[in-house]
């Protein structure tokens, strides 16, 4: 029998962050992750299975604090970086740091972990072994991941003496590092990214739903486009169209008009324990933090291009040793004094705010009713944008369309 009733009495249903470490842990198989009713992956208990151990409740980093193994620095040494490489940076979220990092790994034959698109409607972790499936990786899933048994499948890697870097949100590497107990791995390297929250998945069956109602099928998402440069990104879908002739075209709209951008960083839709998170905090969980390096200008004017930059926290000692096996050619970097640019991403040191839980659940009523549209939801809940800045975003893209930021657009499909 297979109820959601879990047995982690201790854990309130909305301190779960859906970060499955319960069920890698359970032997018995008697725990899957299956997506709530507000569009969330939430532990479902199987009765006959269950023999009540209590392993779950123990792994369970709301439950729990969980710590890094290593020695981790309150106030980490901090870097402004970018790829010199144009692909990477294009195809990157911010500066394609990860990638760099990634690459060093793969090249030294290593395993990579991370967030794909695995189909038109699915966002899971798989493993890499090579640098061709790195494309994969790269760029920002705004979309609450499937994680499977991906945390079991990196302890066998580790067992197995292979070098692995697992990449994800604070509350992932943190369950990673619940699953595999008190033993030190120094084969193991982490990385965070500096999480804003996790969105429904009411929200991005909606959003696809309603394009596929207009145009064709959604193939592929990319969150985080630079089509109109990288301070005003996009979110562009390749949409595969089939009016006798199959063909794809990419889509975008950039996040200030996107509707499904202006609803996710309104943070009236994202999981409720995202606002109570125990590790959106310093120390941080990972030995190496990745973020946008949106205050760039303030401290290094000449790196600002509108292409991307990261902000890069060097956690831990095993972080920082990944970052300076890399090829000085590969990349621009500078040092940064971290008490001066952490005021500027306070989600390095704190969890989102709540703001307006009333105005959340209209919106979460609002999602699962078909005969509501994204856009009535951002008319009748969100600030319409004043006149002057919906101006100025449309010079931009109109220059940007004309005169592309990376020459020629680059594009896979």
């Amino acid at each position: 029998m297979i109820n959601n009733i879990s047995t982690m009495k201790s854990i309130p249903p909305k301190n779960c962050s859906g970060c499955a470490a319960c069920a890698n842990v359970c032997s018995r198989s008697a725990i899957s992750m299956q997506l709530n009713a507000d569009g969330f992956y939430t532990p479902i208990f199987d009765s006959e299975k269950c023999v009540h151990c209590g392993l779950c409740e123990k792994v369970c980093p709301s439950n729990n604090i969980v710590n890094n193994p290593a020695e981790v620095m309150h106030s980490p040494k901090s870097l402004g970086a970018f790829a010199k490489d144009d692909a990477i940076r294009l195809e990157s979220s911010s500066g394609g740091m990860f990638t760099v990092l990634a690459k060093n790994i793969l090249d030294d034959g290593g395993f990579v972990v991370g967030v794909a698109q695995q189909n038109p409607s699915q966002f899971g972790f798989i493993v890499i072994d090579n640098v061709t499936d790195l494309s994969k990786l790269r760029g920002s899933k705004y979309i609450q991941a499937n994680v499977g048994d991906v945390y079991s499948k990196v302890r066998s890697l580790l067992n197995a003496d292979k070098k692995v870097l697992f990449s994800g949100t604070p509350c992932q590497v943190a369950a990673l590092y619940a699953v595999l107990g008190r033993k030190k791995y120094e084969n193991l390297i982490t990385v965070d990214v500096v999480c804003h929250g996790v969105p429904t998945h009411l929200l991005y069956d909606k959003y696809c739903k309603e394009i596929e109602h207009r145009k064709g099928t959604v193939v592929q998402t990319l969150f985080r486009d630079k089509v109109f440069g990288w301070k005003l990104f996009s979110m562009t879908n390749v949409i595969e169209y089939s009016n006798g002739n199959c063909f794809q075209k990419k889509i975008s709209s950039h996040h200030k008009e996107n509707p499904y951008m202006r609803i996710f960083l309104s943070d009236l839709c994202l999981n409720n324990s995202c606002f109570e998170c125990k590790y959106a905090k310093l120390p941080r969980i990972a030995d190496i933090s990745l973020a946008d390096f949106w205050s760039i200008r303030s401290f290094f004017k000449d790196m600002d291009d509108d292409k991307g930059a990261s902000l890069v926290l060097l956690n831990t000692d095993v972080g920082e040793l990944l970052f300076n096996s890399i090829d000085a050619n590969q990349i621009i970097c500078r040092h940064v004094d971290f008490e001066k640019v952490k005021k500027y991403s306070p989600r390095i040191y704190s969890p989102v705010q709540r703001i307006d839980d009333e105005k959340r659940q209209k919106i979460f009523n609002e999602l699962k009713n078909k005969d509501i549209t994204l856009e009535q939801i951002v008319r009748k809940h969100l600030n319409k944008l004043p006149l002057i800045k919906r101006i100025y975003y449309k010079i931009k893209t109109i220059r940007y369309t004309l005169f592309p930021l990376f020459g020629s657009h680059v594009s896979n499909y």
